[in-house]
């Protein structure tokens, strides 16, 4: 059903839902519980044995205590011995549930590399000159200009195909096209498709039409073109102490369309005598149309930043780090929704700060290498198509938690992309909090923990705008 959570990485290949992590701990809980009872027994009996109570004339009822307790003790013994080995079962199956959908991924990425440079060998003017040529000419008078209209023309049309957006089949096939996409180049340049999916084991992630099309897009008709931009707005926002819980976390992303214009809130946890930590939460993406405007949360950022570069918002990110007084060593934490997520995940890769912590909602996160000393916990819904677009999740050292958010459930119609939608992962968060995992309870006492105790907490919202070379002073 749409409201179980299944749990994978930490470390391990085990894939299960939360009820089942939470039974299993149940059952080693209980084991335990019954060896510390049998061992009480066992030394309450030592000290008065069947003799004693003979030598000293003991009633009858101190014979039948003893009885008892040997009774006790050999039932205690049978519960420790079954309900570990139901424990290890249960988690033994998740083991191998994971090992096997984990050799089965492995498998699909490579076959769908292999078709991916059959194809480029195939068909290797898809990435030249004439078929961008050809695109362009095609999409140039259609492509939207920077306008609000834009977006919402983007987002009827999603609407019109929601059922078909909105479904994990969906999702695991972009996943692969996304991760064939260097195994095509390497096949339009003649590559074998064997040694092209080998050679290109981390796709480009999120332009399956390749850097060439994606520069003459750029140069021939603006779109995915990169700008500078520049801090507008700079808003100090009332806050008393740092987040506790996933709802509370993910609530204090901002929201571009509609939290003021704002995208990045920096808030800031200090305590006497301790270097001031910051929480950097990130907001998603405001503008779909793919000629930029003024909106640096738009798809140039998105197209930039997953082709390796850093869009608007990764750059937007870092300064408004820098004017809230962020250091190279200043021990920070970043959670961020979509577009906010990448751009979380990258900068957690970076290696230019402290990073002692990091949450993503719905962020296309598969092929950025977060350091495995970093806190992190993933979350994604499966039939979501935004992570998709990520690639395959390599981050197995983080926790992912993973929700079918309309499994069983009819599709909304009013909205595009509703498993996307930030409401949609506030469901996850609210079953997130009430999760009886230790894998999940424990993941979040490690990111409350990184803002508890402060004395003065502060937050400060940033919107940034982009700079055309027109309009410059």
């Amino acid at each position: 059903m749409s409201d179980d959570l299944t749990i994978s990485g930490g470390g391990s290949f085990a894939v299960a839902t939360d009820d089942l992590f939470s039974r299993s701990q149940l059952l080693h809980r209980i084991s335990n519980e019954a060896a510390s009872i049998r061992a009480l027994l066992a030394m309450v009996d030592h000290f008065v044995s069947r003799q004693d109570l003979v030598n000293a004339s003991a009633p009858a009822c101190a014979f039948i205590a003893e009885s008892e307790i040997a009774k006790a003790r050999f039932l205690l013994g049978e519960i420790e011995v079954n309900a570990r080995g139901c424990g290890l079962a249960l988690t033994t199956a998740a083991e191998a549930y994971g090992f096997v959908e984990h050799m089965v991924g492995r498998m699909g990425v490579s076959l769908s590399g292999q078709l991916g440079g059959l194809l480029g060998q195939l068909f290797p003017g898809i990435l030249g000159t004439k078929a961008a040529s050809w695109l362009g000419g095609h999409l140039g008078g259609v492509l939207p200009r920077p306008s609000g209209d834009a977006g919402n023309e983007v987002g009827q049309a999603v609407q019109q195909h929601n059922d078909l957006i909105t479904n994990p089949f969906l999702t695991t096939v972009l996943r692969d096209i996304t991760m064939s996409s260097d195994e095509f180049t390497l096949g339009s340049k003649g590559v074998p498709a064997s040694l092209a999916s080998l050679a290109g084991a981390t796709g480009l992630v999120g332009v399956p039409l390749g850097a060439g099309a994606v520069q003459y897009f750029r140069k021939s008709i603006g779109a995915f073109k990169e700008t500078p931009v520049v801090a507008t707005s700079i808003e100090s926002r009332p806050i008393s102490a740092a987040p506790g819980g996933y709802v509370d976390r993910l609530s204090r992303v901002p929201h571009p369309e509609s939290d003021g214009g704002a995208q990045v809130v920096v808030e800031k946890y200090a305590t006497p005598g301790e270097p001031d930590r910051f929480g950097v939460f990130i907001g998603g993406t405001a503008d779909f149309s793919p000629a930029a405007g003024a909106e640096p949360w738009d798809m140039t950022s998105n197209v930039a930043n997953a082709a390796g570069e850093q869009g608007g918002s990764y750059r937007a990110v870092v300064e408004a780090m820098k004017l809230a007084g962020v250091q190279p060593d200043s021990p920070v934490q970043f959670t961020g929704y979509s577009q906010g997520g990448g751009v979380a995940a990258m900068l957690s890769a970076s290696g230019h700060y402290n990073t002692q912590g990091l949450a993503t909602f719905g962020a296309p996160t598969g092929q950025v290498a977060i350091p495995e000393a970093v806190p992190a916990v993933l979350v994604e819904h499966t039939d979501d198509i935004v992570p998709a677009f990520g690639g395959t999740q390599d981050n197995q050292h983080a926790l992912i938690v993973e929700r079918q958010a309309f499994g069983g459930e009819a599709v909304p119609t009013d909205i595009a992309v509703p498993a996307h939608n930030i409401h949609s992962y506030e469901r996850t968060a609210q079953l997130m909090d009430a999760a009886s995992s230790e894998q999940i309870r424990d993941a979040r006492a490690t990111l409350d923990n990184f803002g508890s105790g402060a004395t003065t907490v502060t937050s400060t919202a940033y919107r940034f705008e982009r700079v055309h070379p027109a309009s410059a002073t």
